[in-house]
């Protein structure tokens, strides 16, 4: 099953990376419920370690880890994966990336990304300011700092699937839903209603319940993280770029009509799903145990581990490990070699 990746780049300490993996299903791209996995996303190691180089490979590799474990154990195959950061520093001959000049023209405002001499110097002067004992609150250049470690999740992650750049802020300006912030009232929820109406999800009550599993974090943070898979998984011709992808500097956003307000909105009362249409949109998902023969899972493999540690009738092993392991080798990875 091809997936589309979308992280929103963020270093806070102790806070889950906010990731997504979403697939396209009949006409819909559907997040994977990744919040309720026992495999969890890496946590952040705040700014100040986020000025070594080192500490941002480690926790890149981290979260290809984590990318390749989710896949594996799933059957996916990352197609493209797209991240909410500057994927390289800005050239030293420009006072602007040509990315940001066209968002410029464009009346959207972003950060200036630094040069990787600039970044020396700010890098220099983190460390002076900490070694100072001064308060990490106060760092300097505290909001370009993530930038060091979105270099490193492209340079790793680009051998798991190809990385664009992308611009949750640029994408909801475009859908013409970006005036009030994210992080304001159920800004959030208007900003994933005016993406549903190209995404085909969420749509039902039954959609946004599962809006809150798709990733960690706050509500804004998984939005732009479902955001970013959006861009991802769209073809180039559906996609409208800022900058030159030729010279490696290029912001993505969809190639879309700005929403009408009124329709922007979360559902306020439950929405009648009936049985048919549940079978329509998931029969090709629905799946039987292949060892008890009792249990039917609504989406085939999701939450088999937990079924074989504590529920599966048709397993030899007594230990939730060895029943995992043993469930694992007959049907995970006997039905992968199939494939």
């Amino acid at each position: 099953m091809d997936v589309f990746i979308g992280i929103d780049v963020a270093c806070a300490k102790d806070k889950y990376l906010p990731l997504v993996i979403c697939t396209r299903q009949n006409g819909q791209l559907l997040p994977f419920p990744l919040a309720n996995y026992q495999i969890k996303s890496p946590r952040g190691l705040g700014n100040a370690l986020t000025l070594h180089e080192k500490v941002n490979q480690a926790f890149a590799n981290d979260v290809a880890r984590y990318i390749e474990t989710v896949c594996v154990t799933y059957q996916l195959n990352p197609v493209r994966i797209g991240i909410d950061s500057p994927l390289r520093p800005r050239d030293n001959r420009l006072k602007r990336r040509l990315a940001e000049q066209a968002l410029d023209k464009a009346g959207i405002s972003c950060y200036t990304t630094p040069s990787r001499d600039d970044f020396e110097a700010i890098k220099a002067k983190g460390i002076d300011h900490l070694q100072a004992d001064k308060p990490i609150q106060n760092l300097p250049h505290a909001h370009q700092i993530f930038m060091l470690l979105g270099f490193a999740l492209n340079e790793r992650l680009s051998k798991v699937a190809e990385c664009i750049e992308v611009y949750p802020h640029a994408t909801v300006k475009q859908l013409g839903v970006a005036d009030i912030h994210k992080s304001k009232g159920n800004q959030a929820e208007l900003q994933l209603s005016a993406m549903s109406q190209y995404t085909g999800w969420p749509i039902t009550n039954e959609d946004w319940e599962q809006a809150a599993n798709m990733c960690l974090g706050p509500m804004h943070d998984r939005v732009d993280a479902y955001s970013a898979a959006w861009v991802a998984s769209l073809p180039e011709m559906e996609r409208t770029c800022f900058g030159d992808p030729e010279k490696g500097d290029a912001i993505w956003i969809p190639k879309v009509k700005p929403i009408n307000g009124i329709s922007a909105k979360p559902p306020t009362k439950p929405i009648p799903i009936t049985k048919t249409k549940q079978v329509v949109s998931n029969a090709e998902n629905k799946r039987s145990c292949p060892a008890c023969h009792q249990h039917e899972f609504k989406r085939w493999p999701f939450g088999w581990d937990a079924h074989a540690t504590h529920k599966c009738t048709g397993l030899k092993a007594v230990e939730p490990e060895a029943r995992k392991k043993e469930f694992k080798r007959r049907f995970i990875n006997s039905s992968k070699s199939q494939n």
